[in-house]
């Protein structure tokens, strides 16, 4: 049986997760990224410029049953998330041509709701159309459900599971998120976006809809998570008393019916089962690398 071709646009960390997923004997990955190397035994390394629409041009030529996009800004600014997002997706978008790959994803965030009082939101929710760093991000997930066809959005949560992250160095040195009030956070286990993609890819889930939010099943308060990874550090829970905020910071609390609808078990469904595989590698291995995002 011919094998079948995958291209992952921004190949890293869950290009890698999702590659050591698809077995070799029926997937070869194409690993498409600023510098070819660097990517596991087994990956084939194309060097791209998404900022060179010609470059991109290879997916045309190559033409990949499945396609996944993850893109990241070229720098914090307003016009660094227009590079990285709407005009990197719309190169991506022209560098395809007339070919359709089978199954197309791309990675965007949870950031992209509007709610910010802690509210439940799902993916028919409003989105901050008025935040200039979102409308890049919404920008280019129109472009690609309207520029690729069989495309899926997959709003990630916070992403942890590689080293300890931004929020383990915060317990760790004691800057702890205030008492009160109760500030919501959403996340998802990087292994569960790749074994997510994974499942569908090879017939073991299904999608329904062209956006779909990745997040667990626990948005609790980020004070609950805090005082859960004291209590298993070892190291003294004593968060700052109530917040004096100016301007509160959003939060938010998101709903995953479709993602349980697809038929996928999440391998850490709560931040316990997670973080416990975290600190057990992290203390085995002695890792001290950045990789977690809360949004």
């Amino acid at each position: 049986m011919e094998k079948k071709t995958i291209a992952i646009i921004g190949f890293g960390d869950l290009g890698e997760r999702l590659s050591g997923l698809l077995p070799a004997d029926t997937w070869h990955c194409l690993g498409l990224r600023r510098t070819a190397n660097a990517v596991p035994e087994g990956v084939e390394s194309i060097a791209i410029d998404l900022e060179d629409a010609p470059s991109l041009g290879v997916l045309a030529q190559r033409r990949p049953d499945a396609l996944v996009i993850a893109l990241s800004p070229s720098d914090r600014s307003a016009k660094g998330y227009e590079a990285g997002f709407g005009d990197a997706m719309a190169g991506i978008v022209a560098g395809l041509g007339a070919h359709v790959p089978e199954r197309a994803f791309f990675v965007s965030s949870t950031r992209v709701y509007s709610e910010a009082d802690g509210g439940w939101v799902d993916e028919d929710s409003a989105t901050a159309e008025d935040d200039p760093h979102v409308a890049a991000i919404l920008a280019a997930e129109r472009a690609f459900l309207d520029g690729v066809e069989n495309s899926v959005v997959l709003r990630a949560g916070g992403l942890y599971g590689h080293g300890p992250g931004p929020l383990l160095k915060r317990v760790t040195s004691g800057r702890l998120t205030p008492a009160s009030p109760p500030r919501y956070g959403n996340r998802i286990h990087r292994d569960d976006v790749a074994g997510f993609m994974a499942a569908v890819l090879q017939g073991q889930a299904t999608v329904d809809a062209t956006v779909i939010n990745l997040v667990d099943d626990a948005p609790v308060p980020l004070q609950d998570v805090e005082a859960w990874l004291c209590r298993e550090l070892g190291v003294p829970y004593a968060p700052p008393g109530p917040a004096n905020y100016g301007e509160a910071p959003g939060h938010k609390r998101i709903r995953n019916g479709r993602l349980h609808r697809s038929g996928y078990s999440l391998q850490f469904p709560d931040y316990r089962r997670g973080y416990a595989a975290v600190l057990h590698r992290w203390m085995a291995h002695s890792e001290r690398e950045d990789g977690l995002d809360l949004h």
